[in-house]
């Protein structure tokens, strides 16, 4: 079997690649059927190809004699269990509790005790007394109080105590039960009847003396058919044997009857070439099944019916299930000749079919579609609707929209790519309304017909959605950028203004849905679905349905399924809703796996045909759903039924958890493990769902794995619970187990309060200790405080003496700007006047006694006077002083001698002012300066390695 730990290591999508992908593989039929195959291979009971015998215990328990053993089969999975002389075994009968299998030389008994766990106890007497010559024991029937174990050269009655054999006229074929007796054909030989454990010939049954007899039906209360490997069937009553006259015969002759079963009113009989052949009580074939259209393989060694009525076939290559009471009929587009399905519809006896190819019509009389389809000439590209309304039949293709009659296409629109049509009241006026690839289109009705009235000016964009409100406002689902609202014009043929629509955070719609619900516009959002408030022009969380519908609030489609009732459509599952002024009632719950559905992704599609009728649109082909087949479905909805419940250590010890009572264990058990299993057919996947309270809040998803493993759960009071999904659709009631896991000593009440006052105490000693430490961290804070302060208060004095100096720095360099101002002026100055003195002379020279003494002697002075004037001095000499304070009498003090001319000198030495410039202030030469500059440096007591100018300038 697969292992469950395998399983649940794998994700999700692993899980049901595996179990529904891979091990249920559901064959579809021929159309009219309502019944599926679910394919069972040696990939998923992990056993060999090849299945000889299947029995049933009526509680949803299959057991299958295979060549590696007993395979077990229940809704939680499979087991595979070997004999010890790893034999094949034959032969399989579930009775009073026990499993009885035959196998080579072997036979005898298994108990299940639990799953996963079977004990064999072998019947063969150990003295001796019973000589096994080769025996295999293919047959193993109930019969009364006893079981008959049957070899081909041994046929033993166990009576629950002792074994015991009876008597042979030689070798035997197969014991065979029919209608409470039992049969067996002497090989090469006649039949007889087995009556109080002795072997009675039937009167002319050495007929099939060059046959074999490989089943026995009954027919009616006093007769019954005999099928035979390769003389076809024959009818036995009182009036003996006689062939069967019947079409079926002669093909059953040639494909070798090798196992028989009744289904209600009909026969079915398996075959060692062809597969099954199903005949009814006239004897006409109504189905036959092989390789080509839905078994594994055309071998069959086994077949069992259940009590409702599917058929279980073991064969040379796995084994299969066929469920006779689905709700489903699949059409598959076995030969690629439809297409991707995206509409359908209903009308005047016929079920047209519309495809990404064109559109098809099918025969639809009798209210199942008949096998031939008819394509509608000129449909061909993409179909997008097809719809009835008010007895005209339109279809909207790629090419425009048309109407259908007598199944020839009339075109009423050539605008491309008609998504939808709507009929509605704008104005008082009944129209129809279409959105398409470009542009919004009104049709107005004409006499027996519609016709293209004019298209929305203002708006071109493609909207596979579009909705009107009571307001006369349009929500159209923009297929790329998400929902808009348009406000038409009063005259509806063109657009006032329009607005694309957004969430509150700013991001766009992710889906161009817009859905009318219980008189509601919907839109679809991450967070649930929300509703159009036309007064206030605005999408507000619809949280009231939201709350009702839980995860289906995240539906990724909602269509209308008539009566109040919707489709809501999930990544793994179908809701039907009854949905009637705010109060919400789910009634069906569908898998789409479980019935072979496989819709059209972000296309999904479901129409109503009829009351009953459900067409699902796929992608390849279709399906309908009849939903009365549904409703009459087992309504069993007992809750699951929890097989195994243990809660372990990691060594592996473990102890068993109760369902009836709440459970206590120490903390070391923490490692969870539940097994639990439906009461349904183990031959259609159960689906489950399952919750850890205490860990979890939310329900799995959907899963056909019938077991959970929780590792290192923390002390706590947990209650696990799970239910499962029932073939009609249904959730079951939950089953629930709680236990609690217990804290560890440490942390029990009387630790916790011997702990509490440790840690009271030692909060004690810290408390102390802290104290301590915050006084000396107080005092230490203290101290640099004080410091910091006496720090900052030194740093603040020092900046005041820094800007200080920076003031009277920018004062003296005010005053040096001014001085050397004044300066500049002064040598400006006097460079004029002893120019003024210069030319004055040269006109003396030139002009002789012309030029009076007098008054070349009173210009001299005035210019002299104004060379060496004191009162430019002095206001040269206060300047000088501000700016170079007590330089003089610095200077003076320091070298009493100097004179005047000198200390005036030493002055403009301090503005390092050149010879050349000193000479017009002091009015006289250059050299003169330089004579002056050399008696100084004498008096100053310089020696030639000394600068005059640096020494005065440092000074």
């Amino acid at each position: 079997m697969i292992s469950f730990r395998y399983l649940k290591s794998l994700p999700l999508f692993g899980q049901w690649a595996i179990v529904v992908g891979m091990l249920l593989q559901c064959a579809t039929l021929q159309a009219g059927d309502y019944f599926r195959i679910h394919h069972f291979s040696k990939d998923y009971y992990k056993g060999s190809q090849q299945n000889w015998d299947i029995s049933l215990d009526g509680n949803g328990r299959v057991f299958i004699a295979n060549n590696a053993g007993l395979i077990i089969m229940s809704s939680s999975g499979t087991e595979l269990h070997s004999l010890p002389q790893q034999t094949i075994i034959r032969s399989v009968l579930w009775s009073g509790n026990k499993i009885f299998t035959g196998s080579f030389e072997e036979f005898g008994f298994w108990e299940a005790r639990s799953p996963g766990e079977a004990v064999y106890h072998s019947l063969v007497p150990t003295d001796g007394s019973l000589a096994m010559q080769n025996d295999e024991f293919w047959k193993i029937i109930a019969h009364k109080e006893n079981i008959y174990f049957q070899s081909f050269g041994k046929i033993l009655c166990y009576d629950g105590q002792q074994i015991r054999p009876i008597a042979l006229p030689g070798p035997v074929l197969f014991l065979l039960e029919a209608a409470g007796k039992l049969f067996v054909q002497e090989i090469n030989g006649g039949l007889f009847e087995l009556v109080q454990d002795s072997l009675v010939k039937i009167p002319g049954s050495e007929l099939f003396a060059d046959t074999e007899v490989k089943t026995i039906l009954p027919y009616d209360d006093n007769s019954f058919l005999v099928g035979t490997s390769s003389r076809g069937i024959y009818h036995y009553s009182s009036k003996g044997f006689q062939q069967w006259q019947t079409e079926a015969n002669n093909e059953l002759m040639s494909s070798k009857i090798n196992h028989g079963a009744r289904i209600g009113k009909q026969f079915v009989f398996g075959t060692l070439l062809k597969g099954l052949y199903f005949v009814d009580i006239q004897g006409k074939q109504t189905l036959h099944l092989h390789s080509a259209n839905g078994l594994q393989n055309n071998t069959i060694l086994a077949l069992e019916t259940d009590h409702e009525q599917n058929l279980w076939v073991g064969m040379d290559k796995g084994f299969d299930f066929i469920w006779f009471n689905s709700p489903i009929q699949l059409h598959p587009d076995q030969e690629r000749q439809l297409g991707t399905v995206y509409t359908a519809a209903s009308w005047m006896g016929n079920l047209y079919v519309g495809t990404n190819q064109g559109i098809y019509k099918y025969d639809f009389q009798q209210g199942t579609p008949g096998k031939d389809a008819t394509f509608i000439e000129g449909s061909e590209g993409q179909v997008w609707f097809l719809k009835v309304i008010d007895g005209n039949f339109f279809a909207g293709l790629n090419q425009g929209t048309f109407l259908i009659n007598n199944n020839h296409l009339e075109q009423i629109s050539d605008v491309s790519g008609g998504y939808n049509l709507s009929k509605t009241t704008i104005n008082e006026q009944e129209i129809l309304l279409q959105s398409t690839y470009s542009s919004v289109v009104v049709f107005k009705p004409t006499k027996n017909s519609w016709e293209v009235s004019h298209s929305l000016e203002g708006f071109m964009a493609p909207a596979r959605f579009i909705e009107l409100d009571f307001l006369g406002n349009l929500l159209l689902g923009h297929s790329i950028s998400g929902i808009y609202l348009i406000q038409p014009n009063a005259g509806f043929d063109s657009v006032s203004w329009s607005k694309k629509l957004s969430l509150e955070d700013g991001l766009t719609f992710p889906s161009d849905k817009v859905f009318r619900v219980d008189n509601r516009l919907l839109v679809s959002s991450p967070h649930g679905f929300m509703q159009w408030d036309a007064i206030n022009a605005r999408l507000l969380p619809y949280t009231e349905l939201n709350v009702q519908l839980e995860e289906f609030a995240f539906s990724k489609n909602v269509l209308p399924a008539g009566m109040d009732r919707y489709w809501f459509i999930r990544d793994s599952e179908i809701g039907m809703f009854e949905i009637r002024f705010g109060k919400t009632k789910l009634l069906y719950r569908l898998i789409p796996q479980l019935l072979g559905l496989n819709l059209v992704e972000n296309h999904e599609n479901i129409i109503q045909l009829n009351d009953s009728v459900y067409f699902f649109c796929q992608e390849n082909g279709f399906g309908l759903l009849n939903m009365h087949r549904l409703h009459r479905l087992s309504g069993n909805i007992s809750p699951p039924l929890i097989e195994v419940a243990r809660i372990s250590k990691n060594d592996g010890a473990y102890k068993d958890l109760l369902v009836s009572e709440k459970s206590t264990t120490g903390n070391a058990y923490n490692n969870l493990e539940i097994v639990f299993s439906s009461n349904g057919n183990p031959g259609i996947a159960s689906y489950y769902q399952y919750k850890l309270e205490g860990i979890e809040t939310d329900w799995s998803d959907w899963t056909t794995t019938g077991k959970t493993v929780y590792n290192r759960l923390p002390p706590g009071t947990y209650t696990f619970k799970a239910r499962y999904l029932t073939t009609k659709g249904m959730v079951t009631p939950e089953t629930t187990i709680s236990f609690r896991i217990l804290k560890p000593w440490y942390l029990s009440v009387y630790a916790l309060f011997t702990d509490a006052l440790l840690l009271l105490l030692l909060g004690l000693l810290i408390w102390s200790s802290y104290k301590r430490r915050k006084w000396k961290l107080h005092e230490k804070q203290l101290r640099e405080e004080n410091e910091r302060m006496r720090s900052m208060n030194e740093k603040a004095k020092a900046e005041i003496v820094h800007l200080n100096n920076q003031k009277l720095q920018s004062e003296i360099d005010g005053k040096n700007v001014e001085l050397a101002k004044n300066t500049m002026a002064i040598l400006r100055k006097n460079e004029l006047l002893i120019k003024l003195k210069s030319e004055l002379d040269k006109q003396k020279e030139e002009l002789g006694n012309r030029l009076p003494v007098r008054y070349y002697d009173n210009l001299n002075k005035i210019l002299d006077h104004g060379i060496s004037s004191e009162h430019e001095w002095e206001m040269f000499e206060h300047l000088f002083d501000q700016a170079h304070q007590n330089f003089f009498k610095r200077l003076k003090n320091d070298y009493p001698d100097l004179t005047p001319s000198e200390l005036r000198l030493c002055a403009y030495l301090k503005l390092n002012l050149s010879s050349k410039e000193i000479a017009p202030l002091l009015n006289i030469t250059i050299r003169g300066v330089e004579e002056k500059r050399y008696r100084l440096r004498k008096k100053l007591n310089l020696s030639s390695e000394h600068g005059l100018t640096d020494f005065i300038m440092a000074f």
